[in-house]
């Protein structure tokens, strides 16, 4: 027992730190979009000007909110599933299919991902500039890592606890 705690804390400690990490940068994302739009609206109601970058830089930020937030979702099975075998399978075939469902879904996410890095790749052979001279490539490196940070968090939940947490919806509520 000592011997496999041990060995789960620095893992533990990993997914703790990455979890902190991806919750850091969506709120610096979601502030700095939401700062940057009400700038933009205030600027051109007020000043009659705009921030020619601006829309790109929000483009790209909204991009990398939905990825981050589809990890996140992922590592807490909060990602939009269709549960119809859950309801009429016993606990131990659920449990088993799901697993089998979250490799699956691992695997996607891996192939996914590695045509996104292709993607990157090629942007990097031809490049073009987002915004600020930023090139295009580094606004969609966070597609593989997303994908990636996916395929990761559901290979690790096939491994440890297929099953999600029961949501309101799927509680049964007293008549």
């Amino acid at each position: 027992m000592r011997n496999e705690r041990s060995a789960r804390d620095p893992v533990d400690r990993i997914n703790a730190f990455l979890t902190g990490l991806e919750h850091g940068l969506l709120v610096v994302l979601l502030v700095g979009l939401i700062g940057l739009g009400l700038s933009q609206i205030l600027l051109r109601n007020f000043a009659g000007i705009s921030l020619v970058w601006a829309d790109a830089m929000m483009r790209a930020m909204v991009l990398w909110l939905a990825m981050l937030a589809g990890a996140i979702a992922a590592g807490r099975l909060k990602h939009i599933r269709i549960d119809l075998i859950d309801q009429w399978l016993g606990e131990p075939w659920a449990r088993r299919i799901n697993r089998i469902t979250l490799l699956l879904t691992s695997l996607v996410c891996v192939l996914v991902g590695s045509q996104c890095f292709r993607l990157v790749l090629l942007e990097r052979e031809f490049p073009g500039e987002a915004f600020l001279g930023i090139p295009v490539w580094a606004v969609l490196l966070i597609l593989p890592i997303g994908f990636g940070l996916m395929a990761a968090r559901f290979f690790a939940r096939a491994l440890t606890d297929p099953m999600p947490e029961p949501s309101a919806s799927m509680v049964d509520k007293p008549e």
